[in-house]
């Protein structure tokens, strides 16, 4: 095992607007900073939905020196030359049809109160539905809208949100260009999700697993799920690994 990537929401904390635990930031930062030096020992990066400047912060709370990924495998933060790099499968013209479509979401749910964008996002861009709609009255809606605009991005619905992105981009995706970059094989890392688009990248790795609070798609690809949720199932699964 020479990588550790792991998801930030339901794995790092419950969610979003959730405290994190510090003491499992400072074990992960501790852990990070001895990879440094002992490359017998895995160090720790990210593959999350979040923005990149949320990524930047989070990866400078535990030490991250290997790149990581955001917005579900759209970008690349590398840390050791503070460069942000889009997916290079995104096209002008995906970039050309991703503005119509975010343009024409933001007038069906946006404008009309249903629902409102996540701050940040430039590709992978997601919804929260604003009550008395909830996210499966937005992912209907959003489906048919881009089925009448363009075959190449899809919904994902996610715990809480609603994603819209590139079919061709995804978790999956993003760790396949960060064994690219790292020239750290797959079947070497390890990696922690808990959500429907996590079990995209888990699958691919050599040692998938999750916390109690995982999706039954994660769990049916991970290899141990942690009985504890989150942040303390995290704990569990590094004493697991022996890190």
């Amino acid at each position: 095992m020479k990588l550790i990537v792991l998801d930030i929401d339901g794995v790092l904390a419950l969610g979003e607007a959730q405290a994190f635990d510090l003491t499992l930031f400072q074990r992960l930062a501790t852990l990070n900073r001895l990879a440094r030096r002992d490359d017998s020992l895995p160090s720790v990066t990210l593959n999350t939905g979040r923005p990149s400047p949320y990524v930047e912060a989070v990866m400078q709370a535990i030490d991250a020196w290997q790149p990581a990924l955001y917005e579900s495998g759209a970008g690349l933060y590398s840390p050791e030359s503070y460069q942000f790099q889009e997916m290079p499968l995104m096209t002008k013209e995906d970039k050309k049809a991703l503005n119509q479509i975010v343009d024409i979401v933001d007038k069906a749910v946006v404008q009309t109160g249903k629902a409102y964008w996540q701050p940040g996002k430039t590709i992978c861009h997601s919804l929260f539905a604003i009550s008395p709609y909830t996210i499966d009255d937005i992912t209907e809606e959003m489906t048919v809208t881009l089925a009448q605009y363009s075959e190449n991005f899809i919904v994902v619905p996610a715990i809480v949100a609603l994603n819209i992105q590139p079919k061709h981009i995804s978790k999956g995706t993003g760790l396949d260009w960060l064994s690219q970059v790292t020239g750290i094989d797959m079947a070497d890392m390890a990696g922690v999700g808990d959500s429907m688009a996590d079990a995209d990248f888990l699958k691919l790795l050599g040692y998938p697993v999750a916390p109690a609070n995982a999706t039954d798609d994660v769990k049916a690809v991970a290899k141990y799920v942690s009985p504890y949720h989150a942040a303390a199932g995290l704990h569990d699964i590094l004493d697991y690994w022996g890190v």
